[in-house]
């Protein structure tokens, strides 16, 4: 909401500046997917069909644009996991490690957030989400009996994030090939 500077009133923001902002937040979503930090506010800009005056109106620093994304993506990611977690019985840790590679495969920012130190405040409650329902995933596979008993979900990430991350940095991105180490990585932490 802003405020009506002649009545002090609150009013809800123009139409058109709520596409706009949703526009651009879809475009930069797409184009840090495919380049990855690297990508610029023009690029976004131009794929969402604005100039960057209106990139910068929305989200002033760069930073506020990466920051939009990687909370949309493990925004996201939490809402896949949770259907998985109840909509499954059994299993939902093993379906989830090639669905989680698959996804860092293609999207090339979400490494660098997962890996990433300090974040803001709306990103770090976010990735805190997202490692309580892998938490879930990974409590339910020990008391299942699928995975080590003494796994944790440092562990988890070590492996994940470092498998994945070293498949980027190879800049290796065939499908099957990601695949096969998510499967790697599930039959290194069966029981």
């Amino acid at each position: 909401m802003t405020q009506d500077s002649r009545t002090g009133a609150s009013k809800a923001p123009r139409a058109d500046r709520v596409r706009n902002r949703a526009r651009v937040a879809d475009a930069a979503y797409l184009v840090f997917a495919e380049r990855g930090l690297g990508a610029t506010v023009a690029q976004v800009a131009q794929r969402a069909g604005v100039g960057n005056a209106t990139v910068f109106r929305h989200f002033p620093t760069k930073e506020d644009l990466l920051d939009e994304v990687a909370a949309r993506w493990l925004e996201d990611w939490a809402r896949v996991m949770e259907d998985r977690l109840d909509g499954q019985r059994e299993g939902a840790l093993s379906d989830l490690l090639p669905v989680l590679f698959e996804r860092l495969r293609t999207d090339r920012f979400t490494l660098d957030v997962l890996r990433a130190g300090v974040l803001h405040s709306r990103v770090e409650h976010a990735r805190r989400g997202t490692q309580l329902l892998f938490t879930r995933a990974l409590d339910r596979a020990v008391a299942e009996g699928l995975v080590r008993p003494d796994l944790t979900y440092a562990d988890m990430a070590v492996l994940v994030l470092g498998v994945a991350g070293q498949l980027a940095e190879f800049e290796d991105f065939d499908a099957d090939r990601w695949r096969r180490h998510a499967d790697l990585v599930w039959a290194a932490i069966r029981a």
